[in-house]
């Protein structure tokens, strides 16, 4: 598994650096949040923190290419490329393929660990450490459209927030955030 997460990494790494979506720091940031949620809650670590890596690596791709709404569909087809590549096991590699397929929220996860890259995934919109990260991420983009980006993920992704722990520790957070965006509602931007 190993030798499977460094590939992983380096793939979407690269994918970073070649279309600047999503940011490498927003990919780290949701793979660390994955792996504490995984201690905690007695799930695999290496599945999560695969999945974490893989869930978004065409992202960039799909939406150069105008196909970002498929983007969960083109990250699957990739990470199956890279886990035929591996020897993993059949039921570890059926694990990361749901915690991609999975990570924007279905009404029952395959697994505990695609649940926590689903939640993991939260962390980039509605975590304060995510909403800044994505504010330097997009700063080519006008002020007005990259708010309206960031609240409509916002409530996409608080939405999906399914695990209690993570409910608890966003719950600030997320009020902070809110809160925000209120007060840029009442301004002209």
């Amino acid at each position: 598994m190993e030798e499977f997460i460094k590939l992983a990494r380096r793939f979407v790494y690269k994918e970073c650096e070649k279309t600047k979506t999503p940011s490498w720091p927003i990919v780290v940031l949701s793979c660390e949040v994955g792996k504490r949620l995984a201690k905690t809650l007695n799930a695999n670590v290496e599945i999560v923190e695969a999945g974490t890596i893989l869930m978004d690596c065409m992202l960039g791709q799909a939406k150069i290419e105008g196909r970002q709404a498929e983007h969960v569909q083109i990250s699957l087809e990739k990470t199956n490329e890279l886990l035929e590549k591996s020897d993993l096991d059949e039921k570890t590699k059926e694990n990361i393929r749901h915690c991609v397929f999975e990570h924007h929220g279905v009404k029952r996860f395959y697994s505990l660990e695609s649940e926590i890259c689903c939640n993991a995934d939260c962390y980039r919109f509605v975590s304060i450490k995510g909403f800044v990260l994505n504010m330097r991420g997009f700063e080519g983009m006008p002020l007005g459209e990259l708010i309206k980006l960031l609240k409509m993920k916002f409530e996409e992704k608080s939405n999906a927030l399914s695990l209690e722990i993570c409910k608890n520790e966003l719950r600030d957070e997320m009020k902070i955030i809110r809160g925000i965006f209120q007060k840029l509602d009442k301004k002209t931007i």
